[in-house]
């Protein structure tokens, strides 16, 4: 298998390194992402359903109150933004949520980055939520660091803390944190989460048959994720195994249009680790999540999180032509069970 095709795995575990010094691994042992583009197909790496204890994703389903309107805070349809975000102004700053949501943690900055960490004033995650946020601290970490990042973990850990203003955020969950004067909130869509947890479509859907005739593949099994505004719908598709090659996608549908995002991956030795360490070989809804999605002048821009057994990884997708194509940001978090 190429370098390509192993990229995501190794970023990962690079990043899982450079916090857990004390001989933490974040193992992602499956095929990885590819960047391939065209119009009926793009490659790069996915998630799998956890083995061990129901991730965070699957086990939260509401979400609090903020300070400010969020993007999925009404189901009725919302207008075209009325601002266009530039992802070249997007930083590479990622949180996560403390256990009663009133903090956010970066671990991913070293100390003396203050001065940077002062102009984020904003967390955006959990499907779309806004919230203000302040730079309260730098923090030093102690010995009962247990190497997760998670939430009980928060007072033990390195890293800037940032106090969430007016509002709270969803325990465990990824936020990026941006300057609100170059992110634009009224670029941001209105997001309906799907129930992670609903049915498949039906075998009848026509989305299913328009998806098997544009990949010339059957279809396993197909969910949605979200509606992405009025007229934009996300779904993740997983193809029928061809011999050693897997594949899913995620597609997005607008106006009969569709766009992919697929993920190929080939067996090799081991058929339980495909995509990410103990997959199965297999994904569901379970296992994604969106931070948010927004209009840039490309198309779409899409920030996912991504589940699984050992870990979550976030990262961004940006709209081009019948596809789309991952943008260098990404961020991972080693959460296994103890």
């Amino acid at each position: 298998m190429n370098q390509a095709k192993h990229s995501f795995r190794h970023r990962v575990r690079a990043a899982g390194s450079l916090i857990f010094a004390a001989a933490i691994v974040f193992s992602l042992t499956g095929c990885a992402r590819t960047n391939s583009n065209d119009a009926a197909s793009s490659a790069a790496a996915s998630a799998g359903p956890s083995t061990g204890s129901p991730s965070p994703a699957a086990q939260q389903t509401d979400s609090p109150p903020s300070a400010v309107p969020t993007a999925s805070s009404s189901a009725t349809a919302s207008p075209a933004p009325a601002a266009l975000l530039d992802p070249a102004k997007l930083q590479p700053v990622f949180g996560f949520a403390s256990e009663t949501g009133s903090h956010i943690m970066v671990t991913r900055e070293e100390e003396g980055a203050g001065e940077q960490m002062k102009s984020l004033n904003t967390a955006i995650g959990n499907g779309g939520q806004v919230l203000a946020v302040k730079l309260e601290k730098w923090q030093t970490g102690n010995e009962n660091n247990n190497g997760r990042e998670l939430a009980n973990n928060i007072p033990n850990l390195s890293g800037y803390l940032f106090k969430v203003e007016g509002g709270a955020a969803m325990r465990d969950e990824t936020y990026v944190l941006v300057d609100s004067a170059v992110f634009p909130q009224a670029a941001l869509l209105e997001l309906q989460p799907a129930d992670p947890a609903g049915p498949q479509l039906a075998a009848r859907d026509p989305l299913r048959k328009s998806v098997e005739t544009a990949k010339g593949r059957k279809i396993q099994a197909a969910w949605k994720l979200a509606g992405l505004g009025p007229d934009r719908q996300l779904y993740l598709v997983q193809f029928v195994r061809q011999d050693k090659d897997m594949l899913f996608s995620l597609v997005l549908e607008e106006d009969g249009k569709l766009s992919f995002k697929d993920y190929p991956a080939e067996i090799t030795d081991n058929e339980y680790s495909v995509w990410r360490v103990d997959d199965g070989g297999e994904v569901n809804p379970q296992m994604f999540s969106l931070l948010f999605a927004a209009q840039s002048a490309d198309g779409l821009l899409l920030g996912l999180n991504w589940w699984g057994a050992e870990g979550v990884n976030s990262f961004f997708l940006q709209q081009e032509g019948n596809g789309f194509i991952e943008l260098a940001i990404e961020y991972g978090r080693y959460i296994s069970p103890l």
